[in-house]
């Protein structure tokens, strides 16, 4: 809705006065509901001074707390693949709580996506699960294809994935650049120290 007051957008004051209009000629007719964040919203009602005078009843939806991006998360891998896929330790569990918590951070700041954060973070242990299943084949292993791991779940150890980091690798082969790579190993031990706490299920640091 607040678009149409947007200074970009071409035509929406027009738009803006005709359904202003409609909503006066409609009234007890037509239900009008206008919908956005609420940050733009109040920009937008700020607008015209007639737009709250429509609109008098506000609704206020909250983001989705981390139990209920949880509930999310593990209904839609249950419909994804009819409840055929295992997650390590359940899709209640420890890996799954941590991987909601990550997205649920986000909450309060614009363009939280709440169930479509959850659609992004799918997007992404599917495509962990993916690349682990074809490395496993490659080395000669029979992995199951409907079972998510905690890798799948939380990406990999900050530790591990250094040492595996080719950049890393290469970064150390150079001469000189230690403030570089002193600053680097800072910020992974502190990445380690957060993994580690999420683990215990505390507040990271």
């Amino acid at each position: 809705a607040y678009q149409l007051s947007s200074g970009n957008s071409q035509g929406g004051s027009a738009v803006l006065d005709f359904l202003l209009a409609e909503v006066e000629n409609q009234r007890s007719k037509i239900c009008f509901i206008l919908a956005g964040y609420a940050k733009q919203m109040e920009s937008f009602f700020a607008h015209n001074p007639g737009i709250p005078s429509r609109f008098p009843l506000e609704v206020k939806f909250e983001d989705y707390t981390d139990q209920e991006l949880l509930k999310i998360m593990g209904s839609k891998i249950d419909a994804k693949y009819s409840g055929r896929m295992k997650a390590e330790e359940g899709l209640q569990g420890l890996y799954c709580r941590i991987a909601t918590c990550r997205v649920g951070r986000a909450r309060g700041k614009e363009g939280f996506g709440n169930a479509r954060a959850v659609e992004n973070l799918l997007s992404v242990i599917y495509r962990r699960q993916s690349d682990r299943l074809r490395v496993e084949r490659r080395e000669g292993s029979r992995p199951d294809d409907l079972l998510l791991t905690k890798e799948d779940f939380l990406g990999p150890e900050p530790t591990n994935a250094l040492l595996k980091s080719k950049a890393w690798v290469k970064l150390q082969e150079l001469i000189g650049l230690d403030s570089v790579k002193e600053s680097i190993k800072s910020l992974v031990d502190s990445v380690t120290v957060n993994y580690q706490r999420e683990l215990d299920e505390k507040p990271i640091i």
